[in-house]
């Protein structure tokens, strides 16, 4: 298994591109568990395939900004 360690830096490029570090905006955003994101704060390696995932969810959010999360569906 490949694994790769996320330049400190990078991880805080990433936390900008998150409205907050939920469970549903890490899911959402990024396609990274609340585990792989501790790893990643905490300067521990993640799965390269994790960490491609990733690199490819944020740039489409560089496309645009980030759904909006609501409590409430649309009727």
């Amino acid at each position: 298994m490949n694994m790769v360690l996320v330049d400190q830096e990078q991880v805080l490029v990433i936390r900008k591109a998150l409205p907050a570090v939920t469970k549903v905006w890490l899911q959402e955003v990024l396609g990274v568990s609340e585990t792989t994101w501790r790893s990643l704060r905490d300067g521990r390696p993640i799965r390269q395939s994790t960490y491609n995932r990733l690199l490819a969810r944020l740039e489409t959010t560089r496309d645009g900004p980030p759904p909006r999360r609501s409590s409430h569906s649309p009727l």
